[in-house]
């Protein structure tokens, strides 16, 4: 089994100004199965073809989430702190028991129903006060829009609120970005944490005082003041939710964006009506895989192919590099905007496949529907900036110009 000292996986400089998608494809063709460690000690076992990811995702018994779901999230195979009380970081039956109210309350059909109504209002609102030759970082601009839509929903509150939420969660996600973290990013790290949990904590005494469940927030404060909800899950699991909405989406809007840009002519499939928004929401899904791995705690041996991963050791399952594997997607390396049965794992796979998987892929098709039916056009006019993070795949600026959309026909 190949060995890597001091692995680029580990090293968010790596996925910001180098390849990542090139090194995981190496491994994922010789060595699907590799060990990576780092100076300090810590380790890490990688999976890269599909088969092996999904099968990874699966299997909750042996491979645990309570220990951390980030590199760096424990350095020792101990449990996260949150572990049991937070969806994330949390395995069978307290999983089970967690996601039951957080989905029937924020994830239901009329809660789906709104946010899309919401989503879209943003998302029309900002493209219309845009202009011919007008120029913008689209990332700051129009991405955040997204997210924005579904806080507004979610947790009941405004857009001064919702902003609060989205720059918080932002540092949370890029504390390793000077962009959003500065020269401090454990301070900002920790800092935007109690941020966010004090936010979370005024929202609930509210609904509790107003006596309302309207919203996901609203839902969680009833349980935890009829005591079916202990305080510290509830907080936890709004915080989770938060940020999980908050930064995938504004990312992959804006990565898709940049491949609109750079493969024009299956754009224009979408446009000319030659294929469905649904379908091609699949393949940006796809092909940015803005959550590039998560982490697992193998708690029993876990045989993968040849060889056996034991127990006590993290393992890393590279969504990033399952969703290129030839064996399951024909030209991996190629945008095919129809690309049929799309079988991405964008969002996991299992129990632990996100629970707001839904919510994501609605955002995302909403704003490619708006997109493709807008009478302008974003092009990029500077190299986009990636942000320093290896956990999650995103622009920390993307600049733009607006043109007229019968001028990119050709």
């Amino acid at each position: 089994m190949l060995i890597v000292e001091n692995s680029p996986l580990y090293s968010a400089e790596f996925f910001a100004n180098d390849d990542p998608w090139t090194y995981l494809a190496n491994l994922r063709e010789n060595h699907p199965v590799s060990i990576h460690r780092r100076s300090d000690g810590y380790e890490f076992y990688a999976l890269t073809r599909y088969e092996d990811v999904y099968s990874a995702y699966v299997d909750y018994a042996r491979l645990s989430s309570s220990y951390g779901t980030m590199i760096d999230g424990s350095y020792r195979p101990e449990k996260d702190s949150a572990s049991g009380r937070m969806l994330i970081v949390a395995d069978p039956p307290a999983h089970s028991a967690i996601k039951k109210p957080i989905k029937s309350a924020g994830f239901n059909r009329a809660m789906l129903m709104k946010i899309g109504d919401i989503v879209r209002k943003n998302i029309r609102s900002v493209l219309a006060d845009l202009s011919v030759g007008d120029q913008l970082d689209f990332s700051q601009v129009v991405a955040p829009e997204l997210p924005r839509g579904v806080l507004e929903a979610l947790f009941g509150i405004g857009t001064d609120d919702a902003q609060r939420l989205l720059e918080a969660t932002r540092t949370m996600i890029g504390y390793r970005d000077e962009v959003y973290a500065g020269n401090s990013p454990l301070d900002s790290l920790v800092d935007s944490q109690l941020d966010v949990l004090d936010f979370m904590s005024e929202l609930i005494d509210q609904r509790i005082r107003m006596e309302s469940s309207d919203d996901m927030i609203g839902f969680l404060a009833q349980c935890v003041a009829t005591g079916e909800m202990p305080r510290d899950v509830a907080l936890l699991n709004g915080l989770n939710v938060a940020v999980g909405g908050n930064e995938t989406t504004p990312h992959t809007a804006s990565l898709t964006v940049d491949t609109i840009n750079n493969e024009w002519a299956e754009w224009r499939k979408l446009v000319d009506g030659k294929v469905s928004c649904e379908v091609a929401t699949q393949e940006f899904l796809r092909w940015t895989s803005t959550n590039s791995y998560v982490q697992r705690l193998a708690v029993d041996d876990f045989a993968v192919g040849d060889h056996v991963i034991p127990a006590g050791s993290f393992v890393t399952l590279w969504n990033m590099s399952a969703n290129r594997d030839a064996s399951v997607f024909e030209q991996p390396s190629s945008f095919l905007i129809d690309r049929p049965n799309n079988k991405q794992i964008a969002f996991g796979a299992g129990i632990h496949r996100c629970i707001g998987a839904p919510v994501a892929t609605l955002e995302i098709q909403t704003f490619i529907e708006e997109l493709a039916s807008w009478d302008k056009a974003f092009v990029v006019v500077e190299p986009p900036q990636r942000l320093h993070s290896n956990f999650m795949l995103g622009l920390t600026e993307l600049q733009v110009e607006v043109t007229k959309a019968e001028d990119l026909k050709s």
